[in-house]
């Protein structure tokens, strides 16, 4: 089975699953531009101890999230001072940003039942709920529902629960802890629950920070893979909500003058680079390859027209993830039917967000070999976060004479 997670050490983590209420401290912020409930600089940040997304180290607030909201902070000329914080617990957070405008609390998972209570930004990252079991044991479960022939634990205000509950595991067999301290206590130690659920991308982490051996547990059982979201009061001003998405929104989309931007360095940061299969196969990103090399022969003008307005087939009108993108001779970027910002940028010698110059192997191999493929690390159109992902590449001279090299990829 693939590693769906593949995390950094980061030593001294704290594992009380606390929250850090985060006083910000803001500068050149345009004072008139909000609205009542749409300033900033009135709201109170909020966050749980949940690594490698938000956790204190140091005594400073940090992980995937709290780097992610710096950055959208400064591009509304907004400044964050990560040494002030103070710690509660989860659910007495939730409760407060539930009930008090000017709020707001990462990193939340957004479900059916909480759509409605708070306002939104994100997605910020993916987050895998798994359940987490010892080696050894002899338990087996094939489906959520064999929960019920044991004591699960869950923490407090976590979508945990909701979720087991939702997939028919009864209240009466699932055990609610304060912290995630707690939990794996309960799991590892007094052996009260024979099954946790947590997230993925903090399992490692803990056990680490615990001082318990990868060995003792055994390979997650995968419940599911949602996202993780910025979650503001209900009250905010919409504007405010605007003004943060559009941010983040950027953040992802922007390349950065090496070739990656600031939002798959910070995942890149943490390690938080994933596995997720879009369901595409080789053949079907051979042909898109194929079918966009030869109308660039036909017609290089109107294919880079219609490639750079996103059209079908160029981007798929049903797998948004099966696009067609495509370089010069010199690793300028022609087409691209999935992110325009990238077009008339120069990637010669820019690696991905792990460090591989992945587009000079793509240029090497079209120019030896004529096609091939390469793998690399890169974000999803569809999802957040980073993952695993292989392209396949073509040299062709377009019906102006000049070379292309055409590729289309998927993820692994």
């Amino acid at each position: 089975m693939k590693a769906f997670f593949n995390l950094r050490r980061i030593t001294a983590i704290p594992v009380y699953s606390f929250v850090l209420i985060i006083s910000l401290v803001f500068s050149g912020c345009r004072k008139d531009r909000y609205p009542v409930n749409g300033d900033p600089n009135q709201f109170t940040y909020f966050s749980e101890e949940y690594p490698p997304f938000n956790y204190l180290s140091d005594g400073r607030a940090s992980g995937v999230s709290v780097d992610i909201l710096e950055d959208l902070f400064r591009r509304l000329n907004l400044s964050l001072d990560r040494s002030s914080v103070e710690v509660s617990l989860w659910a007495p957070a939730y409760e407060m940003v539930l009930d008090t405008p000017g709020t707001m609390l990462f990193s939340m998972v957004r479900t059916d039942a909480r759509e409605e209570l708070f306002k939104w930004v994100g997605p910020i990252a993916p987050h895998t709920d798994v359940l987490i079991s010892m080696a050894g044991s002899g338990n087996e479960i094939t489906e959520i529902t064999d929960l019920n022939n044991y004591f699960t634990g869950v923490v407090e205000g976590f979508s945990s629960l909701d979720l087991l509950l939702n997939h028919g595991v009864l209240r009466s067999n699932i055990v609610i802890y304060d912290d995630m301290k707690a939990l794996y206590k309960a799991l590892r130690d007094t052996r009260e629950v024979k099954y946790i659920a947590t997230g993925a991308a903090a399992h490692q982490l803990i056990i680490e920070s615990l001082g318990y051996p990868e060995s003792d547990f055994r390979a997650p059982f995968i419940i599911r893979t949602d996202e993780l979201y910025y979650a503001f009061n209900k009250e905010t001003a919409e504007e405010m909500i605007t003004d943060f998405q559009n941010a983040l929104n950027l953040l992802k989309m922007d390349k950065a003058e090496d070739g990656s931007s600031i939002y798959e360095k910070i995942l890149n940061r943490y390690q938080v680079v994933q596995y997720a299969e879009d369901g595409l196969t080789d053949e079907q990103v051979i042909a898109l390859v194929e079918l966009t090399a030869a109308d660039l022969e036909e017609d290089a003008p109107a294919t880079i027209i219609k490639v750079n307005q996103g059209l079908h087939p160029y981007k798929d009108q049903d797998q948004p993830a099966l696009y067609s993108f495509f370089y010069d001779s010199n690793l300028v970027m022609i087409g691209h039917a999935d992110n325009p910002l990238l077009v008339n940028k120069s990637f010669a010698g820019k690696p991905d967000a792990a460090g591989k110059k992945f587009r000079d192997e793509i240029l090497a191999g079209a120019l030896e070999n004529g096609s091939g493929w390469v793998d690399y690390v890169y974000t999803k159109p569809d999802r957040s976060g980073l993952y695993h992902k292989t392209t396949y590449f073509q040299l062709v001279t377009g019906s102006d004479s000049k070379q292309y090299i055409v590729c289309s990829g998927k993820f692994k």
